[in-house]
Formats: C-alpha cells, structure tokens, sequence
C-alpha cells in the first residue's frame, strides 16, 4: 500500500516493514511519480529516488534503525544479535520511571500503572513549577497526602463489608457442624425434633441435623448476592457509576479543585489510580 501526503512525502507500507521516502527534487520525473501514487498506481521507482526515514533525523542519540514510531527496523539492527539484545543494548534499559521517556510514562499510565501516573504527575509539577524532579516529587507527596485524608471514611463501607462477610463466614461452620451450638439454635429458633444421641455422634451427622434449616438461610443469602451483583453489572452497562467509581471522581474531582494549576487528567490518573493498602510509593 502506497499513501501520499501533502509535503510530497510517500509511506510505502509492505508486510511487516515500514519506508518513509520522498520523491527526489521537482524533477518532472518526480513530478510524475507524485500524481501516480495519488491515482493509486504502481510506479517503478529506483533506489536512487527514495531518501529512508530515520527518526535518527540528525540526533545521534538515537538509534538510526529506529523506524517513525520505534515499532519496528527496515535494516538490519546491531542492538540485536541471534534475536536477542546484545550487552551494551541490555545496559541501556531503562531501571525505574523517571528514567522512561514520556511516550513510555503516558502509555503506561494509559495501562493504570499507578507509579507511572506519578512520574507524570512529578513531570508536571517540574514544568508548571518550574523546579527539579526531587523538589516536585515532594509536591507530589503532600498531593498524595490530600487524597488519601479521606479513605478511611470513604472505604468504611468496604471495611465494614469485609468484617461482616468474615463473622458470618466464622459463624457458619458451628452453627451447621457443632453439637452444641446446633443443639441451643435448634431449642431457641427451630425447635425442631432432635434425633437419638446416636445419631449426632459425629459431626457429619450433625450436619445432616442442622442442615434442614440451614440450607434455606444459605441458599437465599447466596441468592440474594447474586441478585444483587447482576443488578451491579447492568447499572455499570447503562452507565451508572456504583459506589467504588463514584468516590474515585468524587476524590479526582476534589484533587483537582485543590490544585488548579497542574494539569487536570495527569491529577485524575494519579487520585483514582491511588490505593489506601498495598506497595504504592508516594
């Protein structure tokens, strides 16, 4: 596939290589060349015509095999030897965020890489405040700060859920399979016909007891969880936010309002992408 722009520049696309070139001069022959490939036919063109794009494009600190979007090499590339990257390339890769390029850091915060979200935030505090990245990541620690004052208070429904969920989980194996405990719900709620002492001498055989009346209270409340996570899953497909996306804009929306002169989304990436527990450098 050949494509022409307007600065008389050809992308010739084949496979999975990837030539930029330009028609030589304003010779009629390149002239004549330039209205071929806009009709769309084929024109034999000779080596001597086409100039290859490099994204070298005179800096030396790039690599001059890299393509336009670095996504692959026309020519063999000496980083590379037997398919794999030779020392002197390994020793080049990047070992943290703030030694990424920013087309690394904004495709990465694309991908929800919290870090990543910080090294941009960092990188935005550097310009709008015009100070080194040590200094701005400070700035973006006492950010950091801001948005979390409000988690606990936020997340206390999840808290909340956690330690019901885990008591009744608890509470579930000796309501069903302990003597006892089964024996005094039985008298105080069911009050149902008790079998022989040699019939409740394991707790198997409890259970079988207990699970009369048991399963109809398990059976519902799993139904009822399931009821309510489908109902979950078609509000999100109509749109509506539940409850864990409303506090993330709430939070971004209230980061935002607080520090107006950073810029908005690189703010949002960095409060929704922020977690009250685990590994999350700030």
């Amino acid at each position: 596939m050949i494509a022409a722009t307007s600065n008389r520049s050809m992308t010739l696309l084949g496979g999975t290589s990837k030539r930029l070139f330009t028609v030589g001069g304003g010779s009629k022959q390149g002239s004549s060349n330039l209205k071929s490939l806009q009709s769309g036919s084929k024109v034999p063109l000779s080596l001597s015509q086409l100039k290859y794009f490099s994204s070298n494009n005179g800096d030396n600190r790039r690599h001059p095999n890299d393509g336009p979007l670095d996504h692959s090499y026309y020519q063999s590339d000496d980083r590379f030897k037997d398919s794999k990257p030779t020392v002197a390339y390994a020793k080049g890769m990047p070992r943290s965020f703030s030694a990424m390029r920013h087309e690394q850091i904004l495709q990465l915060c694309v991908e929800g890489s919290h870090q990543a979200r910080r090294e941009a935030l960092v990188r935005n505090v550097m310009t709008v405040d015009n100070v080194e990245h040590d200094d701005a990541a400070k700035v973006v620690s006492k950010i950091s700060e801001e948005n979390r004052s409000h988690m606990y208070l936020e997340y206390l429904p999840y808290h909340t859920g956690i330690a019901t969920a885990g008591i009744f989980g608890a509470v579930s194996f000796p309501m069903v399979f302990q003597k006892e405990t089964v024996l005094w719900f039985n008298d105080k709620f069911v009050t149902a016909e008790v079998p022989e002492i040699a019939d409740l001498e394991t707790i198997l055989e409890v259970g079988s007891f207990s699970w009369s009346w048991m399963e109809p209270i398990i059976g519902q409340a799993s139904f009822i969880f399931l009821v309510l996570q489908f109902v979950r899953s078609q509000a999100i497909n109509l749109g509506l936010k539940p409850y864990g996306h409303k506090i993330l804009g709430v939070r971004s929306k209230r980061i935002r309002k607080k520090y107006p002169q950073y810029e908005p989304i690189f703010l949002e990436w960095f409060s929704e992408s922020d977690a009250l527990y685990g590994k999350q450098k700030n």
